[in-house]
């Protein structure tokens, strides 16, 4: 099932950025320069718990099987790392009653759960990864 939700998706934007762009001016803007997770809020971000508000996303999910990694930014942003793809796609996110959004600068939004203190999407599960001591 997960495999043929990631061949999905990937079809899906396997369209994406062919007016003439190349994928990097595709899916890269000035704010998505710099790495996913260096410096991306000046707040250190939650290390656990239920997300209750969009805050407290800020930091880098993951799942592994998936090979998928979200990284959530304090401005609200988020980045996709995809199958070894650093940078697969960026976008806005929204944590609104229990659904996280992902809307993507593709023109797809991905819907997830709040599950406990995981997110749910039909990818995948994404984990909270531990954020590393002298951030």
């Amino acid at each position: 099932m997960r495999i043929a939700t990631a061949a999905a998706l990937l079809v899906a934007l396997a369209g994406c950025g062919t007016n003439g762009e190349s994928s990097d001016e595709a899916t890269s803007s000035p704010s998505e320069t710099a790495g996913p997770s260096k410096g991306a809020s000046a707040s250190a971000p939650v290390t656990s718990g239920v997300p209750e508000q969009a805050s407290d996303l800020v930091g880098d999910w993951e799942d592994p099987d998936a090979k998928w990694t979200v990284h959530f930014r304090a401005d609200g942003t988020f980045v996709e790392d995809f199958e070894d793809v650093e940078n697969f796609r960026v976008g806005k996110y929204t944590l609104d009653g229990g659904t996280v959004a992902l809307e993507g600068d593709d023109g797809n939004t991905d819907e997830g759960a709040v599950e406990d203190e995981t997110l749910v999407f039909n990818l995948g599960t994404l984990e909270r990864v531990p954020s590393s001591s002298g951030q």
